[in-house]
């Protein structure tokens, strides 16, 4: 009975995601080639078709294998992928690695390819609505 239970709530904790994505009409996905950023853009992608995007971030904490892993997952389904210069070496606070962390997001949060992003999105934008 509880095995049914445990079956039922994931089934709708999954139906609750795909509403959450549908409601949304595009999304980017930071997409690492992991299991749990793997299964979201699967999910995305599976919901709202070419308007979800796989983002991935391009450093030196990031290995190239991984990277090539991102590149290949999406070239073979066919899913639109941009990889981003990623400088996080750059927030204050990163390299500290620090024990306590969550003293640290909000320097974390301080983003300086946010300005990078949003003309990203300006771009696709006028790509996709022809502007």
């Amino acid at each position: 009975m509880a095995e049914e239970t445990s079956s039922d709530n994931l089934h709708q904790k999954y139906q609750k995601l795909r509403e959450i994505l549908k409601s949304c009409g595009s999304v980017a996905v930071a997409f690492s080639s992991g299991v749990d950023s793997t299964f979201l853009l699967d999910t995305a992608v599976d919901v709202l078709g070419d308007k979800a995007l796989a983002v991935t971030a391009v450093s030196c904490s990031f290995p190239e294998r991984e990277r090539a892993e991102a590149r290949r997952y999406c070239e073979e389904r066919g899913i639109p992928h941009l990889m981003v210069e990623s400088e996080e070496l750059q927030i204050e606070g990163f390299r500290h690695n620090p024990v306590n962390l969550s003293v640290q997001e909000g320097a974390l949060q301080q983003d300086p390819e946010a300005g990078r992003r949003a003309e990203y999105r300006r771009d696709r934008g006028r790509l996709q609505h022809g502007r």
